[in-house]
């Protein structure tokens, strides 16, 4: 099998995987008052599945509910405008959330929906496998320290791991949520903070163009 076809088969095998997690992820009951649609429905980790970043949330938006895709307008701009520093669109990088559901009056996460959810989080993040995980607040990077116990952590500005990373683990970078960031109503740290993301994500992209010899 030539080398494009076996990338072809990992592609495709990855794209299976990940339709019928989605699928389970909809069928999902685990939570009581959870998973009710147009109410308090799901929606699953949107994006490229060979992405060499991960950006993780905390729950799911009423927005996004709708358009079935994470962090869609609100506090999403600020995630799109990081995105578009670092040269990319949404669709070339991986989003998710710890919790795939709508809280109800967009309230915080119960302890038990982050426990009953996350392994949905992790099964998305073996298929994508990406070299850098992005937590944005602080249920996602209460989680990503669960599932990554050996993983180098980075916090706000970003700065490049020195040294050999840790062997089929991601680098953490954990910022705050964009949605604290915006209710500060700063213009300077909404630019530190968009400016640390595109930072980020380009270091991935950049790394993965070095290990491939491109």
């Amino acid at each position: 099998m030539s080398s494009n076809a076996v990338e072809h088969d990992t592609v495709a095998s990855r794209r299976r995987r990940k339709l019928a997690l989605d699928e389970e992820i909809k069928e999902c009951r685990r939570c009581d008052g959870m998973n009710i649609d147009r109410v308090t429905a799901s929606a699953p980790g949107y994006g490229c599945l060979t992405s060499p970043v991960a950006l993780v949330g905390q729950s799911l938006c009423e927005k996004c509910m709708e358009t079935q895709i994470p962090f869609t307008e609100g506090s999403g701009e600020l995630i799109d405008e990081g995105i578009a520093l670092a040269g990319l669109t949404k669709d070339q990088v991986f989003i998710s959330n710890a919790v795939h559901c709508h809280p109800p009056k967009n309230r915080a996460s119960h302890q038990h929906e982050v426990v009953n959810c996350s392994p949905f989080l992790h099964r998305e993040l073996e298929i994508v496998r990406p070299r850098l995980v992005i937590t944005l607040g602080r249920d996602a990077e209460r989680v990503m320290r669960f599932f990554y116990p050996r993983a180098r952590v980075a916090r706000r500005p970003f700065e490049p791991p020195r040294g050999r990373l840790p062997k089929g683990v991601p680098y953490v970078f954990n910022v705050e949520h964009p949605s604290w960031i915006q209710r500060q109503h700063d213009d300077r740290l909404e630019d530190e903070y968009t400016s640390a993301l595109a930072a980020a994500i380009r270091w991935s992209f950049d790394r993965e163009h070095e290990e491939a010899g491109g």
